[in-house]
């Protein structure tokens, strides 16, 4: 389902699923305001099933062509080198890419592609700034204040498009300054040349994968 413009204002800054659920969590009204004090939620609904969810920002993205037009990326992309990272499940038969550039260990501008089992892309993000550190091993606490801290020292900006939905949204985030984001439908944005574009993004990573 679509989300509207009105309707969206909770985005997951990271979310850990351990087993399926028989029931989606309920969410909370739309904020026209950013939420002061984000908090972990964790659900258990049997001792075989849980879901954990770690909440980010809570925000209301803006909408419209007036919005995308003034909208500017604060943190611009590096796509230079290039490494990248293939997963492909035995289950699903779906494929999962990622692309540090200039390089893994050094990664100023992160990407990751998603297509389904028949090859379709269904899904674009991209991380320009400040990396998040490995969380492998931490606790969902602890993960938390890790993603917490990251954000708040550093400027980041992240493009998400899910092509099943038809919906974009980018966004300028943390450095201990309000985020600025913004909500579309993904042909009004995708061939904007400062925001990429992100087709370019697109085709580069493809290319650099060999997907």
């Amino acid at each position: 389902m679509k989300l509207s413009g009105e309707r969206i204002a909770t985005m997951l800054w990271a979310v850990a699923v351990v087993a399926a659920c028989s029931s989606s969590p309920s969410h909370a009204p739309a904020s026209a305001a950013p939420a002061a004090t984000p908090t972990p939620v964790v659900r258990v609904d049997s001792g075989t099933r849980r879901l954990n969810v770690i909440v980010g920002e809570s925000f209301s993205p803006h909408t419209g062509a007036a919005a995308i037009q003034a909208f500017v990326p604060e943190v611009p992309p590096v796509d230079s080198g290039g490494e990248c990272f293939v997963t492909r499940t035995t289950g699903s038969g779906a494929t999962m890419v990622s692309a540090s550039f200039p390089k893994r260990t050094a990664a100023h501008t992160q990407a990751s592609l998603a297509f389904d089992s028949s090859g379709r892309l269904v899904r674009f993000s991209e991380r320009r700034g400040a990396m998040l550190p490995s969380t492998v091993g931490m606790t969902m606490e602890q993960r938390d204040s890790v993603i917490r801290a990251t954000n708040a020292a550093h400027r980041s900006t992240l493009i998400t498009i899910d092509y099943a939905i038809d919906q974009a949204i980018i966004s300028n985030r943390g450095g201990g300054r309000p985020t600025d984001a913004i909500l579309s439908n993904v042909r009004a944005v995708e061939n904007i040349e400062r925001f990429g574009p992100i087709v370019a993004r697109v085709e580069r990573v493809r290319r650099l994968c060999g997907v």
